[in-house]
């Protein structure tokens, strides 16, 4: 790690030299913050680090599942090897009371790991810390007579496996260390605790300079895939999801809605086909692109908003308070379509659009994502049979529908 702090040092200083000519004090304080940044995050950028977390709270908490579930099969393997060769071995049962209970426990509060992302990090560092605990006191307090092998095999699978910033495994990692080295210190012979430490500065040695590399491929990889996702996910001119994405992630919320109510909106442009006529091709995917992320900013940051296909779409809240809340974020998707300072700003045109929008709530119009589309959709044509430019929700009766005229005023 020495090594590989004075080579950058060496590199980033031969660099700024250039630029800062010879004051040494410029130098000095550019390198301190070059070597800083690469021990506290290695080759990842802070920023790349914050854009993907999302992703590796995820990868992490599948890792401790796969984890959890290799600690069970380590409660079986324990278990017929203790009964076979060690009967009553102290060792061995606790070995497999470990694993195996901190395994089931961990595998089954986890849940989908997806929707605890947010509490990751504590999920992962508790999970760590208790599992090497246990090896701890296996290693250093009951098989006195053995190296502490198990111990850094799990150090090794704990740096591997796990996605973060390095100063943060470090941290695990050391301290792990430094307890392991008083277990053994204090319980073990002094040649057994000669190897131990040899074994422990030797693995923390080779971590520090490899876990800022491997961290930097890790987080490669996970913005390649996103890159990847997006592209094959989103629409090219919108930037809004494809519908199977937005189908997909209504399945997956109503699966999950037993206890709050979910909107589905289906909008519409009004009369889409004279903006190509009239004004040609570009300003009409400037109308699209606009009304895109009109909605997009109309709608609360939880809702899934797409692009059905041609000139409509489709937006997805997961849960609302009340039918209210959603009419509230209709409004202000048509207030700002029909925005004539906005629309000319940004796209050019002379003439506003407009939209008609259905409303389906669940459960009331719907159970599945299929029967909302079908009463989004259709209480969308009573809209535009009304007057079009407003909207309606799916099982209202006696709803006033108010026509907007192009300086967006409303009239009956």
């Amino acid at each position: 790690m020495l090594y590989t702090c004075l080579k950058y040092g060496k590199i980033y200083g031969m660099k700024l030299l250039s630029f800062a000519g010879n004051d040494p004090g410029v130098v000095m304080q550019k390198k301190v913050i070059s070597l800083q940044k690469f021990i506290l995050y290695g080759s990842i950028d802070k920023d790349i680090y914050e854009e993907a977390r999302k992703e590796t709270d995820i990868t992490n908490l599948r890792t401790v599942k796969r984890i959890s579930l290799l600690g069970m099969l380590l409660f079986f393997m324990d278990g017929l090897f203790s009964a076979s060769m060690h009967g009553n071995n102290l060792g061995f049962v606790l070995d497999m009371f470990f694993t195996g209970a901190i395994g089931i426990i961990v595998f089954i509060s986890l849940g989908i790991p997806e929707k605890r992302a947010k509490t990751a990090l504590g999920v992962v560092y508790t999970f760590s810390s208790l599992f090497l605990f246990g090896l701890l006191l296996i290693d250093g307090m009951v098989t006195t007579k053995l190296p502490s092998v198990s111990f850094i095999a799990c150090l090794i699978i704990f740096v591997v496996a796990f996605t973060d910033v390095p100063w943060h495994l470090f941290i695990i990692s050391g301290g792990a260390s430094i307890l392991m080295l008083i277990f053994s210190y204090a319980f073990k012979p002094t040649e057994l605790f000669l190897t131990d430490t040899v074994n422990v500065i030797l693995f923390n040695m080779i971590s520090l300079y490899l876990c800022p590399y491997m961290m930097q491929i890790k987080f490669a990889d996970i913005l390649t895939r996103r890159k990847i996702e997006n592209e094959r996910d989103m629409d090219a001119l919108t930037q809004l999801y494809h519908r199977d994405v937005v189908r997909h992630t209504v399945n997956e919320s109503l699966a999950l809605s037993a206890f709050h109510d979910c909107a589905l909106m289906f909008l519409d442009v009004d009369n889409f086909k004279h903006y190509n006529d009239t004004f040609g091709h570009a300003a009409g995917d400037a109308i699209l692109k606009y009304i895109a992320d009109s909605i997009r900013e109309g709608c609360p940051d939880i809702a899934t908003v797409g692009r059905y296909g041609g000139d409509e779409f489709i937006a997805f809240i997961p849960e609302i308070d009340d039918v209210q809340q959603v009419r509230d974020i209709a409004q202000k998707i048509l207030d700002l379509v029909t925005d004539r300072e906005r629309c000319l700003r940004i796209t050019d045109v002379p003439d506003c659009p407009s939209l008609s929008i259905g409303i389906a709530i669940y459960p009331n119009a719907g159970h599945s994502y299929n029967e909302l589309v079908e009463a989004a959709d259709k209480i969308l044509y009573e809209v535009k049979n009304h007057g079009k430019n407003s909207y309606m929700v799916y099982g209202d009766t006696g709803v006033t529908m108010l026509k907007r005229n192009k300086y967006g005023h409303y009239t009956n």
